[in-house]
């Protein structure tokens, strides 16, 4: 279920990102890896996500770094806290299961993009649906 979530938060920074080169990007540096307010705020909402098996999860992205994981009939099935780590989004459920972190791929035409684990092991195509 974390694999949904990174996903969407994936998904949401893709979706985010302005297509106008004109402008390069101001690099600020620094030492530690927060949550970007603005960031957080745009990918707050709910996505749904399938997995490469066919299975369908839906995640509730909050603004304040937290994550509910449910299946399609509204069961909660993990919760953790996400946050964003340069290009990826980590996310880090509840209880002994360690952190893991996504890497999404570019919105396609109909919505949909793709996130996979940083080894590549998981991958899972992503969709922001109406809260």
């Amino acid at each position: 279920m974390k694999k949904f979530l990174i996903l969407a938060a994936c998904g949401a920074l893709a979706a985010c990102g302005s297509n106008d080169p004109s402008e390069a990007p101001e690099t600020i540096e620094t030492d530690v890896a927060v949550t970007d307010t603005a960031s957080a705020d745009q990918m707050a909402g709910t996505y749904e996500a399938t997995m490469e098996d066919g299975t369908v999860t839906r995640q509730r992205v909050n603004a304040d770094g937290t994550y509910v994981d449910t299946d399609l009939e509204g069961n909660e099935t993990e919760r953790g806290t996400w946050r964003q780590n340069g290009e990826e989004l980590c996310y880090d459920p509840e209880g002994e299961e360690g952190e893991t972190c996504w890497t999404g791929g570019a919105q396609g035409p109909d919505g949909t993009f793709s996130a996979s684990t940083s080894d590549g092991s998981v991958t899972t195509t992503v969709r922001r649906i109406e809260d």
